[in-house]
């Protein structure tokens, strides 16, 4: 079962492996086409391998919630292809054989292999219909049909609260086709879905974001799902979450909750595993109690009263039963323990196992497990299958730096400035004025583009004794433009088009100049106007005091609603 990848900056291929007890764990490879933005999950039905994973990071727009799309493979499918194989391999080739004889030979092998090859490779991810999911969902082989299980927050669901919903995979007309998804229970707030089989009844537990226990339903033959009950009538003690850190992590996450529960059956009993604190928890139920156990222990033995001896995940572990032991595979949170997958087991026996570390399997996800079996019915022999997704090093990508407008700075030579009409506008009272008038310059651009260069040229003055002055401002007040608006028209144009806003600024000395480079031209005759959005003195003006014997005087804001320069130029 081989594919390729390339190589992201964000890993979000899924990845699979298989391991065996005798030979251990198979090199990583990649599912190509398939990604994935968090953990998958797998189940086996009749035969056939499914996984179920959500969409990639670009779909969800920064939103928790996103479609599920699921892949399958039948590994008996690909034995034909193996027979042809070896067949055309092994058919003899004479000794005297000609160039042509060798040449059909040789295609006919290389056909068969690529017809395998071809036959290896998992079907291409397809949508699920009206399914999308803040978190990984949960799935199982319920006698037969493929069952899913998945919190859905969004749309005629449930309005943004988190509640769980279940389809189920059937034939109709020969194809593969997804139920419309119904709700598992009215509850508005169930997170965390898990899956697995007891003796022939499928079981689910999931978090309720305010109950401090685990919810654990079965579902019965018509369909429903029950709480499962004690010999008391009443809903089973299950095992103890803290439901307010959940809740608030609910709330600030948006990529749904960080640590799923996992479920898994082994040696008749029904195992879970959750993640409190960071640290990893089982618990065990055989069919009438649930049984807390001890913490998952670390890689390596902690002295007393130096540490915790447990395991650390951000996530949560994968579960399955292989071989007759209880197999976990989680990712580590150790910032030191770099990103390879951790792998241990159990047994009723010796308990857990400290983790290995499986080099070369790097996910910061939970995986997914399955045991299944490969090869010929007469030599079959069960396998573990590993899925998980590459290492979440997302960076958002920088946008490309647009190339920069041309400026001033680009001219390289300019032509005959034409000067419009000087326009005076006054405040108040008329006890302060602004001349102002645009000139055109033609100019030639360093890439040979013909460009204008308008300028603004603006004088502040108030008027004292019977006569205008530059108003220079004092330490109190100044004069300013805060910004303006270029307008521009052809001669057969009926009105003048918005080109662009500008920055004003202070007055230096009672005058303001605004330079304004108008590109992208075509030849012709254009008559260009200027105009400032707003022009005011602020502050309070202090005259002078020993030129008025001493007196102060404060004068008022004064504004200026400012009417249009104008000047002609031809290019």
């Amino acid at each position: 079962m081989t594919d390729t990848a390339k190589p992201q900056e964000d890993d979000q291929n899924l990845r699979r492996a298989l391991y065996t007890t005798a030979g251990g764990w198979s090199p990583a490879v990649a599912f190509a086409d398939h990604l994935s933005f968090a953990a998958p999950v797998l189940a086996e039905v009749d035969g056939t391998i499914y996984c179920v994973h959500r969409g990639a990071r670009e779909e969800g727009d920064g939103d928790k919630v996103l479609p599920v799309r699921w892949t399958s493979f039948t590994p008996a499918s690909v034995r034909p292809y193996e027979t042809a194989l070896d067949e055309a391999t092994a058919e003899p080739r004479p000794k005297d054989a000609t160039e042509e004889q060798t040449t059909a030979w040789q295609a006919k092998v290389q056909a068969a292999a690529d017809a395998l090859d071809q036959a290896r490779r998992w079907t291409p991810d397809a949508y699920i219909p009206g399914v999308e999911s803040a978190e990984t969902p949960a799935l199982v082989n319920d006698k037969g049909t493929l069952r899913m299980v998945f919190t859905g927050t969004g749309g005629y669901y449930t309005h943004g609260t988190p509640q769980l919903f279940e389809t189920e995979l059937s034939l109709m007309d020969g194809k593969p086709r997804w139920s419309r998804p119904k709700p598992v229970t009215r509850q508005r707030s169930a997170l965390a879905p898990a899956l697995a089989v007891l003796d022939g009844t499928v079981h689910l537990l999931y978090v309720d974001l305010y109950a401090d226990r685990l919810v654990h339903l079965v579902r019965n033959a018509e369909g429903r799902w029950t709480h499962v009950l004690d010999d008391g009538g009443d809903p089973m003690d299950t095992p103890y979450v803290d439901s307010e850190r959940l809740r608030q992590e609910w709330q600030e996450s948006k990529e749904g909750m960080r640590a799923n529960l996992s479920l898994a059956v082994h040696d008749g009993k029904l195992h879970l595993v959750r993640n409190s604190f960071g640290i990893l928890l089982p618990a065990v139920f055989d069919g009438s109690t649930w049984t807390d156990g001890d913490h998952l222990p670390g890689p390596v033995p902690v002295e007393a009263g130096k540490g915790i001896d447990a395991a650390f995940s951000l996530r949560t572990a994968a579960l399955t039963s292989y071989d007759g032991k209880l197999h976990a595979v989680y990712p580590s949170a150790r910032t030191d323990a770099g990103d390879a997958l951790r792998h241990c087991t159990w047994t009723e026996e010796d308990g857990w196992t400290r983790p290995v570390v499986l080099e070369g399997h790097d996910s910061n996800n939970t995986p997914a497990l399955l045991s299944f079996k490969e090869g010929p019915s007469e030599g079959a022999r069960e396998v573990l299958l590993l899925v998980h997704r590459g290492i979440d090093r997302y960076v958002p990508p920088v946008p490309p730096v647009p190339p920069a407008p041309p400026s001033i700075a680009d001219v390289v030579s300019r032509g005959k400035t034409v000067t419009g009409k000087t326009v005076s506008d006054h405040g108040r009272g008329a006890w302060s004025r602004l001349r102002h008038d645009v000139a055109l310059t033609p100019a030639t651009l360093k890439d040979g583009k013909k460009a204008v260069i308008a300028t603004w040229d603006a004088v502040a003055e108030y008027y004292w004794g019977w006569w205008w002055y530059r108003d220079g401002g004092t330490r109190f007040s100044t004069v300013r433009v805060n910004g303006g608006t270029l307008w521009i028209k052809k001669p057969s144009d009926k009105h003048f088009l918005r080109y662009a806003d500008f920055d004003g600024g202070a007055f230096s000395k009672g005058h303001l100049r605004v330079d304004v480079l108008i590109t992208d031209l075509e030849p012709g005759t254009y008559e260009i106007s200027l105009s400032s959005s707003n022009s005011k003195k602020t502050g309070g003006y202090w005259w002078d005091e020993h030129l008025f014997n001493g007196r102060t005087d404060r004068e008022y804001w004064t504004e200026f609603d400012l009417s249009r320069c104008t000047a002609t130029v031809t290019i």
